[in-house]
């Protein structure tokens, strides 16, 4: 059965009405609608019109497809996606997503059409696209289909018809019912293809869709032959000619005559069966159809053999079982490439069971969300900073929109950096003078025009009346500064980095729900860049939760096929520059994207719990690469960062003994690394822990010391031998005083200490001068692989 596109709601845009009239165009005049979208996607390109752009291409792709272009129909399928993701138009981008898929199938790229199908429906559902994800649904199920899958495919495509209900997309639910219909009559299912026929013909016709009603009417047509009602479907055979005379494609009216024919044939009219059946022989072979042309030669083939034409019977049945062969060693191939993807979807599909359970629940849980939201609202100011609380900040963001028109007005949301830490290491009660001091500091930093907000825990908002971007980027910035000096809470000095999305009206959004959401997108990309920085809001950013999808899977199959690598940055000795030892630093090349930084993917595998697998595989090649130089006779130590989900697994201790028996490296030669915050999850279990690893003959290093919040009452209860200095000490303004203060510290305790971040000659002179024992950065060297950082 013919795929059928469907129709998407493209952004709205001043070009939709000529988008509509080139979509109705591609089934009926695909040559014309071509040259219409042509016409419309110069025009668009003029006026720099992006948003217009990405389903004019994606529509191209779709004429070009139907033309039988298939490079014509990839390249703007591609196109299509990729501007769509530039302008966070996840309904196109999941629709070209398809188009991919359909352009791979027609080229027996099975797998790579489920790749595409699959991540297409990744999209769709991200962006709560039912109509989306039933178009793409109804494409896996062809391909299930092909593969002789068919009940399978039958699940699909029910799922499929359920979520085009769902979203009210008419078109759609009557491809998902010609589909269904398809899928039972190969299962030979057919009293049941006829009664599901009867449920939904009367609202296919009332659509006016001709074309699917031929199709479903060929199926019909099909199961009332094979259950011996060929007269029946000689009849019906009139009215679905006429149907195929308006609407049907070249395949479409092939199969056509193949159904028709055989019905003639089994009601006795063998004249008129060859007719059609030879007819459609010849369009099947010219159109490269192995699929309609078995099954015609099999007809032909009884068709002779009724008139005792045996040896000409023969040879069309020897021709059928050729191609039947062929196609079974096609199938198996096909199977062998799809068969993970498959298994992939299989799991979606068994998920998908418990949809209407999980909307229950997601409807209760926004209720109650509702009305927790509907008690806070209540209170417009925060009783703990004195600051206006979220009702009073979106009034007030609502009434300077309406006063600025077309003036400038910027928006900031900061979000706090790793507070759980504070609440979980020191209690509430000092987190909430905390966020007091930390209040004060943000009034004092704005603008006397500005307002700041206190709008969730550690979350505040500010607006900035009249400020362009590049001043709302400044104050930003220097609300970042006033928050790095220490703040001095009940007698302990805590340190605050604060992640800052910054979104200008009226370029970002006119609207409160607008500005807000972009400022959110723009603060969580600050967060993924290494926290401690502003991001500017980009188009395009809304994308992140697909992108993220894509990662999250990219990111799993790196793990296996071995993408993953290590490189190292040199430990130096702070006097004599002489090599001390290497951290090793994981990176990711990706087949297709390069080289990804750290900070894209780190997060991620944080996040799925893929940090866990992804640091033993880190732990043991960083041993053995050491183990490698040491039985070179090149003594030097090896760092290895440790992440929080690492720590806390109970096999830790034994994963870290056998990465040194299997590499046979000195353990004296390992040092492990990890921060404040890992520690302070659980202090006193830590304590435990470091105890049972340092027994192992190993050293432990605390990574970038002095942005946590309780470093005194770590160096005096933790057992840790190396203390590294975060770079922003190194390379801050009061470098000479924090950086001081911190080594006499530490080397009152006996600790080594390192200074990370040094640069400049300015920075190795004072970490020299303040007796630093070793120095890491980029003035020494950059990290790379194990044969480039050797030489130095």
């Amino acid at each position: 059965m013919l795929h059928h596109p469907g129709s998407t709601r493209a952004p709205a845009s001043a070009w939709q009405a000529r988008l509509d009239a080139a979509e109705r165009l591609i089934p009926t005049d695909a040559l014309q609608a071509t040259v219409l979208l042509q016409g419309i996607i110069q025009l668009v390109q003029e006026q720099e019109d992006l948003c217009a752009l990405a389903p004019s291409l994606t529509l191209l792709g779709e004429a070009f497809l139907a033309r039988g272009d298939l490079p014509g129909a990839q390249d703007a399928f591609s196109q299509g996606r990729d501007t769509a993701v530039d302008v966070d138009d996840g309904v196109t981008q999941a629709r070209a997503l398809n188009g991919l898929g359909l352009v791979a199938r027609a080229q027996g790229q099975y797998g790579e059409a489920m790749e595409h199908y699959l991540t297409s429906l990744h999209v769709a559902q991200a962006h709560g696209d039912d109509a989306g994800q039933a178009r793409t649904l109804g494409n896996i199920g062809q391909v299930q289909a092909d593969l002789g899958d068919d009940q399978l495919a039958l699940q699909t495509f029910q799922e499929r018809r359920l979520l085009a209900e769902r979203a009210g997309h008419a078109f759609l639910q009557s491809c998902g019912a010609v589909d269904v219909v398809f899928a039972l009559h190969e299962l030979g299912r057919y009293d049941e293809v006829l009664e599901t026929a009867a449920v939904f013909l009367p609202f296919i016709q009332a659509q006016g869709l001709t074309q699917l009603e031929m199709v479903l009417q060929l199926n019909v047509m099909a199961s009332l032959t094979a259950t011996g009602r060929a007269a029946r479907a000689v009849l019906l055979g009139d009215h679905v000619k006429a149907l195929a005379a308006q609407s049907a494609t070249r395949e479409q009216f092939t199969h056509f005559r193949l159904t028709y024919g055989h019905a003639l044939l089994k009601e006795g009219r063998l004249h008129e069966a060859e007719a059609l059946l030879e007819q459609a022989l010849a369009a099947a072979r010219s159109d490269g159809s192995a699929p309609q042309e078995r099954l015609i030669l099999g007809h032909l083939s009884e068709l002779y053999a009724r008139r005792n034409e045996w040896e000409r019977a023969y040879r069309l049945s020897r021709e059928a079982q050729v191609l039947d062969g062929q196609r079974r060693v096609q199938d198996l191939d096909r199977k062998a490439r799809v068969l993970s993807v498959q298994l992939h979807n299989e799991m979606l599909a068994r998920e998908a069971e418990r949809t209407a359970e999980l909307t229950r629940m997601a409807e209760e849980l926004t209720a109650a969300q509702q009305h927790l939201a509907a008690q806070a609202e209540q209170a417009r100011q925060d009783p703990l900073t004195g600051l206006p609380g979220r009702t009073q900040f979106q009034a007030d963001l609502d009434r300077r929109l309406a006063e600025a028109g077309d003036a400038p007005l910027g928006v900031l949301f900061i979000d706090l950096d790793h507070f759980k830490a504070v609440n979980d290491a020191l209690g509430h009660a000092l987190g909430d003078r905390l966020l007091q001091h930390v209040a004060r500091r943000l009034t004092a930093a704005v603008p006397g025009s500005g307002m700041v907000a206190r709008t969730g825990g550690d979350e505040f908002t500010v607006t900035l009346g009249g400020l362009a971007a590049e001043e709302a980027e400044r104050v930003s910035k220097a609300i970042l500064t006033s928050l790095a000096a220490p703040f001095d809470v009940d007698g302990h000095t805590l340190h605050v980095t604060a992640s800052i999305g910054v979104a200008i009206a009226p370029r970002d959004g006119r609207d409160v729900t607008a500005l807000q959401k972009h400022t959110d997108i723009a603060m969580y990309r600050a967060k993924t860049a290494g926290r401690n920085r502003v991001r500017m809001y980009e188009p395009g950013m809304g994308s992140e939760s697909a992108q993220r999808l894509m990662l999250d899977r990219d990111l799993r199959a790196a793990l296996a096929t071995g993408e993953l690598l290590l490189h190292y940055q040199s430990v130096v000795e702070a006097v004599s520059g002489q090599p001390q030892g290497f951290e090793a630093l994981v990176r990711w090349a990706h087949p297709q994207q390069g080289l990804i930084s750290p900070g894209q993917f780190i997060p991620v595998a944080e996040e799925t719990g893929l940090i866990v697998p992804m640091g033993t595989w880190v732990l043991g090649e960083a041993c053995r690469q050491a183990a490698a130089w040491q039985g070179r006779g090149q003594a030097l130590t090896m760092s290895v960062n440790v992440s929080a989900r690492q720590f806390e697994q109970p096999d830790f201790v034994a994963i870290v003994r056998d990465a040194l028996a299997e590499s046979g490296l000195d353990p004296r030669l390992l040092i492990l690394e990890l921060t404040e915050r890992v520690v302070l999850r659980n202090p006193d279990a830590a304590v435990v822990l470091l105890h049972d690893l340092r027994a192992l003959g190993i050293r432990i290093a605390l990574d970038d010391f002095g942005t946590g919040y309780s470093s005194l009452g770590l160096l005096k209860t933790l057992p840790i031998d190396v203390l590294k200095i975060d770079r922003s000490f190194v390379q801050g303004d009061r470098a000479e005083v924090m950086v001081g203060a911190i080594v006499s510290l530490a080397h009152a305790f006996g600790l080594t200490v390192i200074a990370e971040g040094v640069e400049t000659a300015e920075q190795l002179a004072l970490v020299q001068a303040l007796h630093c024992n070793g120095v890491q950065g980029y003035l020494f060297a950059r990290p790379g692989p194990a044969h480039e950082v050797m030489p130095l």
